[in-house]
């Protein structure tokens, strides 16, 4: 009950973070914090204090098959949302990360697995298409709008735990790891402020997805050897590592998030979905 009601209360606050980045700094700032382990790293915290090292293991093995959902959902509306309405795109997204659940369920292999959402990421940032027409300047959200996108995002968080608890703990990381916020925030950032910054939040969330799926491996592997302390510490450090990495590679690719996805066209303004 208490990792329910801390995740639950967690998500919404996530959500609000996202947004104030997104509008302050920039949407890939905003993407960067939902691919970051935010939610999941607390999760695991709290899986070894309430059940164990080695079922907090489980859940950090069942996570990286939740990041490859992570990955195939970010890619999916990342190249529809220039093309289509947010709903289109939110669908089309859905049925990718729910493909993507299935295959890894299916590789029920954790390390192919991991590969598997590594080449997707390099893939997906490195052929990522220049800013186009569909860019707009952003606009100030509703009253409502914000607070409703936090509600929802706690209660879709609610459900996947709730059912978590009953699948066990491999599932149950999976589950806790799927992209609901970002299924949240990528649709309502696209109404506000155009498809080009949602092709920005979750080309941010694919910068962040690389860090975390290295430290939920390497958390993996030091839970049951060294204990809960000594395990966060590698995992963190395999994190900034494997970002750092990721992003020195972008940048001398000449494909980093400032210089391909800064610029925003001045065009007219594209309809509200």
């Amino acid at each position: 009950m208490e990792m329910l009601l801390f995740r639950v209360a967690l998500a919404p606050s996530v959500v609000l973070l996202a947004s104030v980045l997104a509008r302050r700094l920039g949407p890939p700032f905003g993407g960067q914090l939902l691919g970051a382990p935010t939610t999941t790293g607390p999760f695991l915290v709290l899986m070894c204090l309430t059940s164990g090292h080695r079922a907090a293991a489980g859940a950090a093995l069942g996570a990286v098959t939740g990041q490859l959902v992570v990955v195939c959902f970010a890619l999916a509306y990342g190249r529809l949302a220039p093309r289509v309405w947010p709903r289109q795109a939110l669908g089309a997204a859905l049925v990718a990360s729910g493909a993507a659940a299935a295959l890894g369920i299916a590789v029920d292999d954790v390390w192919l697995t991991a590969v598997l959402a590594g080449a997707a990421i390099v893939a997906g940032l490195w052929t990522g298409a220049e800013p186009g027409a569909g860019a707009r300047t952003p606009r100030r959200e509703g009253g409502r709008e914000l607070p409703i996108r936090m509600a929802v995002s706690g209660v879709a968080v609610a459900v996947a735990l709730a059912a978590s608890q009953i699948l066990g703990p491999t599932l149950g990381g999976m589950l806790s790891s799927l992209p609901v916020l970002l299924a949240v925030m990528a649709p309502g950032l696209h109404r506000s402020s155009g498809p080009w910054a949602a092709v920005e939040l979750t080309r941010g969330a694919l910068t962040a997805v690389a860090g975390s799926t290295a430290f939920l491996l390497v958390l993996a592997a030091a839970l049951g050897p060294f204990g809960a302390p000594a395990a966060f510490l590698p995992a963190i450090a395999g994190m900034v590592l494997t970002s750092g990495l990721l992003r020195a590679a972008l940048a001398g690719h000449g494909t980093d998030g400032s210089r391909q996805f800064g610029a925003r066209p001045s065009t007219s303004p594209r309809p509200r979905d």
